[in-house]
């Protein structure tokens, strides 16, 4: 009686546990933190409570052959642990991530409700530079425009009405009644080689030009390229022109290079057409030199060199920035290159930046006030929003992933569709084992009211062991419990049947429940083991095969048939011992099924 007392005092506790565990929507002790605002608190998944299921693979390539090539274990294991990072701090979720094979990544996002967001923070390798920006550039000369490139070089007038006005004809001037505006320029005529060059050049100059204007409306110096043009004619010209000053003549081999005028800052020689003509004489030679705006040199400082990085606005302005905190390293760096700025332009006047550039994209490029020695900073750019600058310092804190990844696999579960698979998924339950608890009580009696009650506190503690794993309960999990629910009636099944057997012969009915449980032990045992290998297997295929419904439902039913058999074995037997040390337990009617009642009664008349 006394080994039954404890074995109830711990059925107590359990359900004691159970019960608390259940009923606490949200656990946080000490940073264990378990549920949240679902069923219970448990942890649902996509098809549950809607969300996104996203498959990443890993793509590394031999610089050589760029080919793929494998990728270890310890990459895809931080790769794991670095997106993990990134998504529990941004508040968006918990993520389910499981390694598929050697170099797939199958995520899963329950309950998110910005999925572009989440495939941002996933995806984004957020690679942080430093970078000295020189805005005083030697110019290179365009080698390939060679001399045999050039056909013909003259001055001459562009007209804002795209004509030369050299060419125009008196038809021309007659349809002009009002006078038009004329530029100065040098006429060039080029091969068909030089020509596709220069074209591209003539590019080249107008989108830097339009990204110096564009960077000037933010507040950054982004100087643009610049064209040197010099021509050796009877005397040497030299003039610098922009983007937007180059002009070619109706898609042939013929541009007009306008002169730079007085309104012009970059203005080396202020000529008229006829002044230039008689500089360059009658058989002139032409080379051009492309000079750079600025270039941005490598000094090894990166977002690796971070010691932290966390969201701000600016005191000035108030707009949204990432205060950033070097280390030892990047304090050092970051020291060298302010102090060297300062200093060369308090002695030359050259005003260099820092470029700040994230994946390849330049955020900001500011000039430096004075030496930052004090390793922090701060990165402020055009488009940054309060939701931009917090997912950049989280990108920048957690690091950049170990090995790029793309997105191969994408699904969407919609929340509504979830919630009302939850709400069918619970129904289901209830009835099933609502149906089970009435079967077992008026086929079974007593021992039937017992297995009810064993299989309520087999629910409690299955509910219990998902919520504080936990597992992410899905539609193929809850069917998995539901079965489980039938193996845990079939062991009680079995040990009441062997006890019916056991009463016929004219045993008590204490030595008819310990013998019934000794005896269809062996059948539970084996019935269950076969379950839990079949288990394994499922999870091991499921594993291998990225089923993620599959390996759900396997540790879910292994799961229950484990705690099955503990509800089987210990609670039904104690239980049932109990009542059989009371006057209940006299009538032996009521601890056998209705049909092996009436066979004990024939038995008996026989006698």
């Amino acid at each position: 009686m006394r080994r039954n007392f404890r074995t109830l005092i711990l059925i107590l506790i359990i359900v004691i546990v159970s019960i608390t565990t259940l009923g606490i929507q949200k656990i946080d002790m000490n940073g264990f933190e378990r549920g949240g605002d679902t069923l219970l608190g448990l942890s649902l998944g996509l098809d549950l409570q809607g969300g996104s299921h996203l498959v990443y693979q890993a793509a590394l390539l031999d610089p050589e052959t760029n080919q793929p090539i494998s990728v270890s274990d310890e990459q895809m294991e931080s790769l794991v642990k670095t997106i993990e990072r990134r998504i529990n701090s941004s508040g968006l979720g918990e993520p389910i991530i499981q390694i598929l094979g050697n170099d797939r990544l199958l995520i899963q996002l329950p309950g998110i409700r910005d999925p572009g967001r989440a495939k941002t923070l996933i995806g984004e390798t957020a690679r942080l530079e430093f970078k000295h920006r020189i805005t005083r550039v030697d110019p290179e000369a365009i080698e390939e425009i060679t001399i045999e490139d050039v056909i013909s070089v003259k001055a001459d007038d562009w007209r804002a009405d795209g004509k030369i006005v050299s060419e125009l004809t008196s038809e021309d001037i007659n349809e002009n009644t009002q006078q038009t505006v004329s530029f100065p320029g040098i006429l060039v005529e080029l091969s068909d080689s030089g020509s596709d060059l220069f074209e591209k050049i003539s590019l080249d100059l107008e989108q830097s030009l339009a990204e110096a204007v564009a960077s000037s409306q933010t507040g950054d110096l982004k100087p643009p390229d610049v064209l040197n043009v010099n021509i050796e004619g009877d005397e040497v010209l030299r003039f610098t022109t922009l983007g937007g000053r180059i002009q070619q003549i109706q898609d042939s081999n013929r541009f007009m290079i306008l002169l730079p005028t007085a309104s012009e800052d970059v203005t080396d020689t202020i000529l008229t057409s006829q002044e230039a003509g008689e500089k360059i004489g009658s058989s002139p030679k032409l080379s051009f030199e492309i000079q750079k705006g600025y270039i941005d040199e490598d000094i090894g400082l990166s977002g690796d060199d971070l010691d932290s990085a966390y969201p701000s606005q600016h005191q000035g302005s108030g707009a949204p920035i990432v205060n950033i905190e070097f280390d030892d390293r990047g304090t050092k760096l970051f020291g060298e290159l302010t102090t060297d700025i300062y200093a060369q332009e308090q002695s030359t006047g050259q005003r260099d930046q820092i470029a700040i550039i994230l994946d390849g994209e330049e955020l900001i490029s500011p000039v430096v006030q004075s030496p930052i020695t004090m390793g922090t900073a701060i990165i402020q750019g055009s488009d940054f929003t309060l939701e931009r600058v917090k997912d950049l310092a989280l990108l920048l804190e957690s690091g950049r992933l170990p090995v790029p990844i793309d997105l191969i696999q994408e699904r969407d579960v919609d929340a509504i569709l979830g919630a009302d698979s939850l709400r069918k998924s619970v129904i289901a339950g209830i009835i099933g084992l609502s149906l089970v608890l009435l079967f077992m009580t008026l086929y079974y009696r007593v021992p039937g009211l017992i297995a009810a009650i064993s299989l309520i506190i087999y629910a409690l503690m299955v509910l219990t062991l998902f919520k504080m794993i936990p597992i992410t309960l899905t539609l193929s999990g809850i069917a998995a419990a539901i079965l489980s629910i039938g193996m845990a009636v079939d062991a009680n099944i079995l040990i009441f049947e062997r006890m019916k057997d056991e009463l016929r012969i004219g045993r008590t009915t204490l030595s008819a429940i310990n013998i019934g449980f000794n005896r269809a032990w062996p059948a539970i045992r084996d019935g269950n083991v076969s379950t839990l290998i079949t288990c394994a297997i499922l999870y091991w295929f499921a594993d291998q095969l990225g089923a993620s419904i599959v390996q759900g439902f396997a540790i879910t039913l292994a799961i229950g048939v484990m705690i099955s058999m503990f509800s089987a074995i210990v609670i039904s037997r104690t239980l049932l011992r109990v009542l059989a040390l009371t006057p209940l337990s006299k009538n032996i009617h009521f601890f056998v099924p209705y049909l092996g009642d009436k066979k004990i009664k024939d038995q008996s008349l026989k006698k």
